[in-house]
């Protein structure tokens, strides 16, 4: 009896230490995945619910993070760029690195403030102006910016306007969003093109430039020199009272053959639906935006003759982002010279894929769905990152960068 309790003392014994093993080793573990995070980078957003922002930060979230020793860190929504320079100075308290911004109204205030807490700072999505881009390009914090060009914002609202003349539309009503006294240069050239195509598709005589026009920051009707055409400007972020109000207004004081939208209207989806199996006119929508859960659901909305709601989505997909994150990593890893060679931001750009009507919004929703993570994977990403690859220089981050189209995409997938 006695050797058998001893035995039995002796395999509890051991039955002990394992466990205490095992439980070091799982301590050892969660060490070690602590340790491996050793980047916090911050993620300066307008808006926290915005579809657009929610599919590029979840692709951070999910995607990146789960690739990389990296943390991201989301801001509130900024309303104003003194709210990104708060943002910024906070995150530093946080051991943030820095800033990929899809905000970005002040950049010199915010690569002041940068400067002052030694942070890197890219523009993930985003245009700047000539002028914009001289002003900060030498700066040593600022990375660079990339996005579809000026070029390719103004054939973005040119593209739709042309779209729906083609239907035959002859009443529109254009959402600007930020567009108001030229305070998002991305919107502003987007409604220059809308308006210049009207004109010299219908022959068009505008009371005042279309510079002017497209800067608005009341809801207005403008004068054509057509009294069988009308436009009437709808300015501010339909996410904010004021711009979801103009488009209310404008909304209740006619109907409409086409709605060309240089924002997402997802926040305007109850109200849109409402107006189009309310009335018997036919109203076209177009938004330059995103391929987003929520506009897939926005074109399978129809009015009571069938008629889908959303018609034409110029926009970008998820990991169109995966760059900006290539140049910041480079940069915090020590590495700048990969994304700055000559010491001068970057200045690249990305082209939007284009959906007409439902099928191929649906189509092309399907594809993205499938190269959500594959698009720009971990493996094409760490090609640009020296860290990972010895090679890795400025003109392979640059064709990176800019093989974002569908066809590209494609090649990559094989």
């Amino acid at each position: 009896m006695k050797r058998r309790s001893m035995r039995l003392g002796s395999l509890l014994l051991i039955f002990l230490l394992l466990l205490s093993l095992i439980g070091c080793g799982t301590k050892e573990s969660e060490a070690d995945q602590e340790a491996e995070v050793y980047h916090r980078i911050g993620v300066a957003v307008y808006s926290t619910t915005d579809p657009e922002l929610s599919m590029f930060y979840d692709y951070y979230r999910n995607y990146i993070a789960a690739s990389f020793p990296v943390e991201f860190l989301l801001s509130d929504d900024l309303n104003t760029a003194e709210d990104e320079v708060a943002f910024i100075e906070e995150m530093k308290a946080e051991g943030v690195e820095g800033i990929i911004s899809f905000y970005g109204e002040d950049l010199e205030s915010a690569l002041a403030a940068c400067a002052e807490n030694e942070m890197y700072y890219v523009l993930g999505s985003s245009s700047l102006s000539d002028e914009e881009y001289e002003a900060v390009k030498e700066n040593p914090w600022f990375l660079g910016v990339i996005g579809p060009d000026t070029e390719e914002e103004y054939d973005a609202g040119a593209e739709m306007a042309e779209t729906f003349v083609a239907d035959g539309a002859m009443s529109f009503l254009l959402v600007t969003g930020g567009a108001g006294d030229a305070v998002n240069f991305m919107h502003y050239t987007r409604v220059c093109g809308m308006l210049d195509t009207l004109a010299e598709e219908l022959g068009l005589t505008y009371s005042e430039s279309v510079e002017e026009l497209a800067q608005v920051t009341a809801l207005t009707e403008i004068e054509t020199g057509r009294d069988d055409i009308s436009i009437v400007l709808s300015p501010g972020y339909i996410q904010m009272d004021e711009g979801m109000s103009n488009l209310e207004q404008a909304l209740a004081n006619r109907d409409y053959d086409a709605l060309m939208s240089a924002v997402g209207l997802s926040e305007a989806l109850e109200l849109l639906t409402e107006e189009i199996r309310t009335t018997d006119q036919v109203l076209r929508v177009g938004v330059i935006d995103c391929f987003s859960e929520e506009n897939r659901e926005a074109v399978e909305i129809t009015d009571g003759n069938g008629n889908a709601l959303l018609n034409f989505v110029k926009g970008k997909y998820a990991s169109m982002v995966a760059p900006a994150f290539v140049a910041m990593f480079n940069a915090v890893e020590g590495d700048v010279d990969v994304v700055k060679p000559d010491g001068v931001a970057f200045r690249l750009t990305q082209s939007y894929w284009t959906a007409i009507g439902s099928e191929e919004y649906l189509e092309l929703y399907s594809y993205t769905q499938s190269i959500y993570e594959n698009a720009y994977s971990s493996v094409d990403l760490m090609q640009a990152i020296r860290s990972y690859s010895e090679d890795a220089d400025y003109e392979r981050f640059k064709e990176l960068t800019e093989s974002c189209d569908l066809e590209s995409v494609r090649e990559r997938l094989g």
